[in-house]
């Protein structure tokens, strides 16, 4: 039997997170209380330093929890979620309503990742495996490759095996490291904007070659977790055009570097009654164009 998600997949997340994520406040002024968050790179930083002071802010988080997010995008209720992640690889992020339950799943584990979202038609469980992603069709429809989940949380790594370059000053003060990352079908190109002071990332943008934006990430209102003493974002924006995602993420009440009660069940892809697995890797599986949102 085959398949054909995509066009379906877009139009049921397009209601479930509509498009139209604010554009994000340039970082200036955040505060732990009346302490502002600490200068972390000295003026005129070489590249070598700017990858640094990102590397050290994110290797200071060896697992991430946040029981009590709430997402939200234009149009659509707020969902209450909850978020995990235990770099590099393992990510949860689950959203529902008191009323209709689980809405959205969307996680990775060593071996594979999954997405899941209620309302889809055809019911499915779309999921691929890591070692088989760089060769399927869905890296273009879910650009969700398992060490760039961390990233949506400020957890940001440049890899040694991609090409950077930089830092180039923006017309406001940031700081762009350009990336270029192999990939199938040629190279992919990245943009992260970090915060000329504090050293933080605020923005990172994924493109093809051709210049066509696959995801773009925008984090904000950053402040110092005591027991890690990294500085984490409490605003996150997402947005992913090929497959129509677009949501906001608010984030309280962070634990970081303490072991889940329950890893086994966190980190193990669901089986929701009545939606069938899908492998976005299965050659038999047809990834169509994103349909266009109607009206409202």
């Amino acid at each position: 039997m085959r398949h054909r998600t995509a066009a379906t997949f877009a139009a049921v997340v397009i209601a479930v997170a509509a498009s139209g994520a604010s554009c994000p406040q340039v970082l200036r002024g955040y505060q732990v209380g009346t302490m502002p968050l600490p200068r972390t790179l000295p003026p005129q930083a070489t590249l070598d330093q700017v990858i640094g002071g990102v590397h050290d802010n994110t290797q200071r988080v060896r697992s991430y929890m946040a029981p009590q997010a709430v997402l939200a995008a234009r149009g659509v209720p707020r969902l209450s979620a909850q978020v995990a992640c235990e770099p590099p690889r393992r990510f949860r992020l689950r959203a529902q309503t008191s009323v209709t339950g689980s809405e959205l799943d969307i996680g990775s584990n060593d071996d594979l990742f999954w997405l899941w979202i209620r309302r889809h038609e055809p019911p499915v469980m779309l999921f691929c495996r890591h070692d088989r992603y760089a060769q399927s069709s869905a890296r273009r429809l879910l650009p969700l490759r398992a060490d760039w989940m961390p990233e949506l949380l400020g957890l940001v790594t440049f890899r040694p095996e991609d090409r950077h370059e930089g830092p180039f000053q923006l017309p406001d003060g940031r700081l762009e490291i350009r990336s270029r990352i192999a990939a199938p079908d040629g190279e992919l190109l990245k943009s992260t904007l970090v915060d000329a002071t504090t050293g933080l990332v605020v923005e990172q943008h994924l493109f093809t070659a051709s210049g066509e934006r696959l995801a773009s990430v925008r984090t904000s209102r950053h402040r110092v977790d005591p027991p890690s003493g990294a500085a984490l974002p409490r605003f996150v924006e997402v947005s992913w055009p090929a497959s129509g995602i677009d949501f906001q993420l608010e984030l309280t009440s962070i634990t970081t570097n303490t072991p889940s009660t329950e890893p086994g069940q966190l980190w193990q892809m669901p089986a929701y009654e009545g939606y069938e697995p899908v492998d976005l890797a299965d050659p038999a599986v047809v990834i169509a164009p994103p349909v266009a949102a109607g009206g409202g």
